[in-house]
């Protein structure tokens, strides 16, 4: 199903969705490319560049720091760009990486890092410094894991303790990068990402992402309308963070557990598309056939009816997070649901 391929540029990570980093206006167009206000309970506005089209994220100390070359985008363009980066080192270079930051200049509406598998056809067709619009890092190959994502214009992602992300040296890493550009001026799109390393024995699972899609929605103009949707885990599993992810339309944003000995109980709610992430205090077990119900509240104050779709003039209604496995080494395939 063609929407399934584009909603790949999606992983749930760790975020990944609309921006928060363009203008400091507050009209529709601009919110529809990111505020640069931080207007979320938990935003952390980040390092202060002097040029808002530069990037000043300071290299982290223990680890490395990868930027893109970035792409110039031009007024009115709602355009999403492709850009293939290789990590430094060879394959005998492994990257314990315990937090990522991110760091992207004004006007992005999300970004999202993968890594290709090693070996595989999809590394083949990420060669190293193309550049290339896109919908989704897959129009290289479904062969990927994910690293990290921002729908802010600076974010960070740690791990609990044990918990982490593993890479390579020489492993090539997809930089989806999407901008709206709501100026009369072309503007620079880049992005800075730093991997925060730690000695291998300090990492014993592997952080990894799941997202639970409902497609179904449909919002005519002027009107209000929520959509719910439940979804369930096809194997135990440990569950670190959920994140919202609707775009500037999303009002009232309800996560309920589905199932278990807490079937119903409210356990995050938002109120803001920026206020996105929930991160429990202790990551929660949610057991095989347990879940997630999550609902998703909409204004649409557009001339025009918002449906599922990919460009920051669409919507979305999606529950993302991050999981890892019970017992050290055990096999989980992926986690994820789409419907309506």
């Amino acid at each position: 199903m063609r929407i399934t391929h584009s909603l790949s540029i999606l992983l749930m990570v760790v975020c990944l969705g609309c921006g928060q980093n363009a203008d400091n206006s507050t009209d529709a167009a601009s919110a529809a490319s990111g505020g640069n206000n931080c207007t979320g309970v938990d935003c952390d506005p980040g390092p202060t560049c002097d040029d808002p089209a530069e990037l000043c994220l300071p290299e982290p100390d223990a680890g490395i720091q990868i930027r893109t070359e970035g792409e110039i985008i031009e007024p009115g363009e709602d355009v999403e760009y492709c850009e293939v980066i290789v990590l430094p080192g060879d394959a005998s270079t492994t990257y314990y990486v315990k937090r990522f930051d991110v760091q992207m200049t004004q006007h992005s509406h999300h970004l999202i890092v993968s890594a290709a598998k090693v070996g595989s056809e999809t590394e083949a067709n990420a060669q190293p410094g193309l550049k290339e619009k896109c919908i989704g890092a897959r129009i290289f190959g479904d062969e990927l894991v994910s690293v990290t994502g921002s729908q802010q214009a600076y974010s960070t992602e740690t791990f609990p303790d044990g918990v982490g992300r593993l890479y390579h040296g020489g492993q090539r890493l997809i930089f989806d990068y999407h901008y709206l550009n709501t100026t009369s001026e072309p503007v620079q799109a880049r992005a800075a990402v730093n991997f925060h390393t730690v000695p291998a024995e300090e990492i014993q699972r592997i952080a990894r992402s799941f997202g639970f899609y409902n497609l179904g929605i449909h919002i005519e103009p002027g009107q209000e309308a929520d959509f719910t949707k439940t979804c369930y885990f096809n194997h135990d599993v440990m569950v670190h963070k959920v994140t919202r992810h609707t775009h500037q339309w999303g009002q009232n944003f309800d996560v309920r557990y589905a199932g278990g000995q807490n079937d119903g109980k409210l356990f995050f709610t938002s109120e803001h598309y920026e206020d996105i992430d929930h991160i429990f205090d202790e990551p929660i077990l949610v057991r095989k056939d347990e879940g997630f119900t999550f609902r998703c509240a909409f204004k649409n104050t557009n001339d025009y009816a918002l449906e599922f779709g990919v460009k920051a003039t669409d919507e979305m209604c999606i529950l993302f997070g991050t999981w890892f496995v019970v017992n050290e080494g055990e096999q989980v395939p992926s986690q994820g649901c789409f419907g309506t």
